[in-house]
């Protein structure tokens, strides 16, 4: 009985030991699935002389052989060498405008800093901050102080029995506060806005990435885009609704994938530069659009313009990017990976959505309202505390001063406040998002640096309505000259 037991745990312990050995072989391998891989489309690709008559049985048994379709699978090591080099020559660059950039922002005096920051403040203060407002809230201050001094009972004042001090808790309460409160609100919605629009970017990047180079081959299995045709029955349908057939529509032909890459390239900027359109159009909620009938035509005007242009964006540019998935669908991607792309659709989607939302509501209308009036009114009305100002002094002008520096400072608080009412802003503002800067610039030269890395080879890209036009301009108001012409002596 024991001998038997020793024999049959002997037996299983070979039998573990053989199926270890065949599972590392099998993993050594699949290290080597690549190695085959290679070697079996370059046997493909050059193949051996042979007869006419072998090659057309050739040709016949396999009409995938001779694809010229871009592929984007990593393993294509001619390709994914074009990738580094471009990427590694970039680079290179890119360290040239560092050192170039550190050297112009090299360390300076502290002097010299403080002169050129203070010089720098006042001017975009007199610039972005004064107002029509400004001045008229200027000129009633200095005209109600000046007359309170003249009026003022002389004989009293020197008594000391007029004093025309007022407490300044109705300053502070009727216009500093709302302004406060208003700005609070307004830069979270500033806020929101620039993760919107930063949400908006990643899912526009993301999306063209899937698109353009997800595979869905598998080695000696599957060839994935490679291995993709058009389908007889696509091209007759494409033909003149079936009834005409031009050209030959029975041979395999490769799906040109650098074509449907380029059609997402178009929709995607087409719907960036149409949103930053849409973004960058005039407000439409101001106190003259609610109040007057001139100013409720301008509204009518602004939002039904705005609304079809961004219409044509949440419905017509999205659904045509969603059509080139069901395309990749169609060729075969799986099921879960164009679910990821759906979830990224969405993002666009939704962060458009927020951003339309931020464009047309605005905050309280009351609080601005409250503002608007009590930074105009209540200057004047502190005249008398001025006025006893520049009788103590004894300078009419101090007391001038006084007052106006008050009114300027009300006044330029709600400039600010009404600035940040609308984070949108075509060009630069003081604290605007430059949408035509982000939508239009930035995000086109991220797409084409992308494009570059993933189609090496591929011509230079033309949207397709500036091929019989000229060619819109994309230059940021970043552009460096000299910075460029580092680029231009390095290529």
């Amino acid at each position: 009985m024991v001998p038997s037991i020793i024999i049959n745990f002997h037996n299983i312990v070979k039998l573990e030991i053989s199926k270890m050995s065949d599972h590392r072989d099998n993993n050594n391998n699949s290290w080597k699935n690549v190695a085959v891989c290679e070697k079996t489309t370059s046997s493909a690709a050059a193949p051996t002389p042979s007869s006419p008559a072998d090659k057309d049985s050739s040709a016949a048994a396999s009409p995938l052989s001779n694809l010229t379709a871009i592929s984007t699978s990593p393993y294509l090591h001619k390709v994914t060498t074009r990738r580094r080099e471009f990427l590694h020559e970039t680079q290179t660059k890119n360290n040239l405008l560092e050192s170039n950039a550190l050297k112009i922002s090299s360390p300076k005096s502290k002097a010299f800093v403080f002169v050129w920051d203070l010089y720098s403040a006042f001017k975009l203060f007199g610039v972005l901050l004064i107002s029509l407002e400004t001045f008229v809230g200027c000129a009633l201050t200095i005209g109600a102080t000046l007359l309170a001094y003249y009026m003022s009972p002389k004989d009293l004042v020197n008594d000391g029995q007029w004093d025309g001090t007022l407490p300044t808790i109705l300053l502070s309460f009727a216009t500093v506060t709302p302004l406060i409160q208003s700005i609070t609100m307004a830069f979270n919605r500033r806020d929101a806005a620039l993760r919107a629009l930063a949400s908006y970017r990643s899912a526009m990047y993301h999306v063209y990435m899937a698109q353009a180079s997800w595979d869905w081959g598998e080695c000696s299995k599957n060839r994935g885009r490679r291995g993709c045709v058009e389908n007889a029955e696509d091209l007759r349908t494409v033909h003149d609704g079936g009834r005409s057939c031009e050209g030959d529509t029975t041979s395999q032909k490769p799906i040109d994938w650098l074509n449907h890459a380029d059609n997402l390239l178009c929709q995607l900027i087409h719907l960036s530069d149409s949103l930053s359109q849409y973004l960058a159009l005039p407000t439409a909620s101001r106190t003259h659009h609610r109040a007057t009938k001139l100013g409720e035509r301008e509204a009518k005007t602004l939002v039904f313009t705005g609304r079809k242009i961004f219409a044509l964006n949440a419905a017509g540019r999205i659904f045509m990017i969603s059509q080139l998935t069901e395309a990749l669908k169609y060729r075969g991607l799986p099921g879960n990976e164009a679910s990821r792309i759906r979830q990224w659709e969405q993002y666009l989607s939704v962060s458009m959505e927020n951003m339309r939302l931020i464009k047309e509501y605005r905050t309280p209308q009351s609080l601005r309202l409250f503002g608007r009036v009590f930074t105009l009114l209540l200057p004047p009305l502190y005249a008398t505390s001025f006025a006893q100002i520049a009788l103590n002094t004894g300078s009419p002008a101090f007391g001038c001063i006084v007052g106006a520096v008050t009114s300027l400072a009300l006044t330029s608080l709600f400039e600010a406040v009404r600035q940040l009412e609308d984070p949108f802003a075509r060009g630069f503002t003081f604290d605007g998002i430059d949408v035509t800067e982000e939508l239009q610039v930035l995000a086109y030269e991220e797409l084409m640096v992308a494009r570059s890395i993933i189609f090496p080879d591929a011509e230079e890209f033309v949207l397709k309505e500036d091929t019989n036009r000229v060619k819109k301009e994309r230059r940021s108001r970043h552009f460096c000259e000299n910075s460029a012409r580092i680029i231009v002596s390095t290529s």
